[in-house]
């Protein structure tokens, strides 16, 4: 996987000068190869205080598995910390001079799980990078252990685009992917809230949301979430549901009054569900479509104004 310039820049293959710090310093420290800091061979380490250690803000990950970390912290106990976490040093004006704290870069969950095992200090790198790469390096770190969920990774090539300006491409470079998976991994952030948090919690699948992008009408998209967490449904079941709702538009789509189509487009948006005219505006009839015993009670409901 790629890492990107500004993670091999951030942790060079050589030695170089560190910078002076009254922490305890510890030398040819070899660094386990699944870290982050993959490329670090000889990096000075040290140990700090761990209410020093402020959290990453530019963290994609927002959820910590409760469990896993205290597996971890179990392990810490035993063993300790035997992967050194990146931080940034952060010097503060206060009222009686200068306070240092540090800033953590990657290594979230280790520091969580070594606050629950109650150690003291932990060893540390200490760097100095811009936020894009401290964005970059928070990424791919979780990228590499696959610890983000769809949406959060969503959300941090999102970031990435927004706040430091990179392309799709550029982003796809630097985590080690296609273009096609970091566009159709954005595309999760055009789904409603209620749909985003249901492929967060692992209730629907990736597949799932690919077919309900497909559905412009936001309450539908909610809605046939809903239906398939109850009903459980498969990717193929709910293609075929949407393939039902735009079989039934095109069947009625014949209204060439286009008050009568804007009045249907209102419809349609308040209801979630397609809708016909037939006749005029003096005299016709109005059709709902429904799909379930389920969808009828929610638009008996919306309805009669029921909550």
């Amino acid at each position: 996987m790629a890492l990107g310039r500004g993670l091999e820049s951030l942790i060079p293959q050589k030695k170089k000068d560190e910078e002076v710090s009254p922490i305890k310093e510890q030398t040819s420290f070899s660094v386990p190869t699944k870290s982050v800091a993959t490329t670090a061979r000889q990096e000075s380490i040290f140990y700090i205080e761990i209410e020093k250690i402020k959290p990453n803000p530019y963290q994609p990950r927002k959820e910590f598995d409760e469990t896993e970390l205290n597996s971890l912290a179990d392990s810490m106990k035993q063993y300790g910390l035997l992967q050194p976490l990146l931080v940034s040093k952060v010097e503060l004006t206060v009222s009686s001079g200068t306070k240092v704290e540090y800033q953590l870069i990657a290594g979230e969950r280790r520091l969580r799980a070594a606050g629950i095992a109650g150690l003291r200090q932990v060893p540390v790198i200490i760097k100095n990078p811009d936020n894009a790469t401290r964005l970059e390096i928070a990424l791919i770190e979780n990228v590499q252990r696959q610890n983000l969920n769809p949406v959060e990774e969503a959300l941090a090539y999102e970031r990435l685009m927004t706040e430091f300006k990179l392309t799709q491409m550029e982003v796809a470079q630097k985590v080690g992917k296609s273009r096609e998976v970091v566009a159709n991994r954005v595309r999760l952030l055009d789904l409603p809230y209620e749909v985003q948090r249901s492929i967060s919690d692992g209730k629907i699948s990736e597949g799932h949301a690919k077919v309900l992008l497909a559905i412009k009408n936001s309450e539908r998209q909610i809605f046939l979430t809903e239906e398939i967490i109850k009903k459980t449904l498969s990717v193929r079941e709910l293609e075929e549901i949407v393939r039902q709702d735009e079989s039934y538009k095109a069947k009625v789509a014949r209204t060439s009054d286009p008050e009568l189509e804007n009045y249907k487009k209102t419809i349609q948006d308040t209801l979630g569900t397609p809708v016909s005219f037939s006749g005029n505006r003096e005299k016709g009839k109005l059709a709902i479509s429904f799909y379930s015993e389920e969808d009828l009670d929610r638009l008996i409901k919306k309805l009669t104004n029921q909550s």
